[in-house]
């Protein structure tokens, strides 16, 4: 599904149709109705103004030149590169913001020899579990991860391809399964996934099809499939560690932290709008997990 979704989104929206909508707005004349016109284009009326002005100034300072005449074909094929440049130079900005991120919030290059060794006492318990449980699914490591100096905070994230956990919940009893719930997001597609979904414009930007450059429009109407997709992922990652035999201790972790995990708010917009489910959503999805029923072997 994901891979569909960045096709519709990037190819299909944000390219081929937004170059469409750029090059129909800036070249569209109007409606016309005999020898009058009930509706002016926009590019007609921006060209019919720019050009205006040009002639005026032309006849004022040089009247032996004849000026240049801009066409609405001209400007279309201006405001769409432009179009295409602004995505272009969003990828370069938006590539450094992991890098940015984690050097604003303070994360250390390498975690101590201390927090090492209680990250492989828990991935070890987390290996063990993997190998005796009947149809577990397959563990991997985080290829990257980093401690941020916050005794308080109680948060892991992804930030980028690289995993960042605060020093506070690293030597919480809530971090076993907490840390099972991300690893599921780098033993499956999801970093993938949100490392190129986090390269389109921002929803925001849809402002500016106001004025026919309609950037971000994929991202703003595939909105509510993309945060349906993002709430599935947290689902299937619950679900991941609950087969790692972290059910219980996960609902006590979610039940624990919720203030610190949903902020204690609902969302403005509803259920719709959110790219994480409400706590108690999830944890009644662990209440009526079922664990796979081992196949017998022939």
């Amino acid at each position: 599904m994901w891979i569909a979704l960045l096709l519709l989104t990037w190819v299909g929206l944000e390219g081929v149709a937004g170059v469409w909508f750029c090059y129909e707005y800036w070249t569209f004349t109007g409606i016309h109705y005999g020898a009058g016109s009930l509706l002016i284009g926009p590019g007609d009326a921006f060209v019919s103004v720019v050009n205006t002005i040009r002639t005026t100034l032309s006849q004022a300072y040089a009247p032996h030149q004849h000026p240049v005449v801009l066409t609405q074909e001209a400007l279309a094929h201006f405001l769409i590169a432009v179009y295409l440049a602004a995505h272009v130079l969003f990828l370069l900005w938006r590539g450094t913001i992991p890098f940015r991120e984690r050097l604003k919030l303070g994360v250390r290059a390498q975690p101590s020899g201390r927090e090492v060794q209680r990250f492989e006492q828990v991935f070890a318990a987390l290996q063990r579990a993997q190998m005796t449980t009947p149809d577990a699914p397959p563990l991997k490591r985080p290829r990257y991860w980093k401690v941020r100096d916050d005794d308080q905070g109680m948060h892991m994230r992804w930030i980028g391809l690289v995993l960042v956990i605060d020093r506070g919940l690293l030597n919480h009893r809530h971090f076993p399964p907490l840390l099972a719930h991300e690893l599921a997001h780098c033993n499956s597609f999801d970093l993938l996934t949100r490392s190129l979904f986090t390269l389109l414009p921002p929803v925001r930007w849809s402002l500016f099809t106001l004025v026919g450059v309609p950037l971000a429009c994929g991202p703003l109407l595939l909105r509510p499939a993309w945060m349906s997709y993002w709430r599935d992922r947290v689902f299937a990652a619950d679900e991941y560690a609950a087969r790692l035999g972290q059910r219980h201790a996960l609902k006590r972790a979610l039940d624990d932290l919720r203030w610190v995990l949903d902020g204690g708010r609902a969302t403005k917009g509803g259920r719709w709008l959110r790219e994480t489910p409400y706590i108690e959503e999830r944890i009644d999805r662990l209440d009526r997990y079922q664990p796979p029923v081992p196949q017998a072997v022939v």
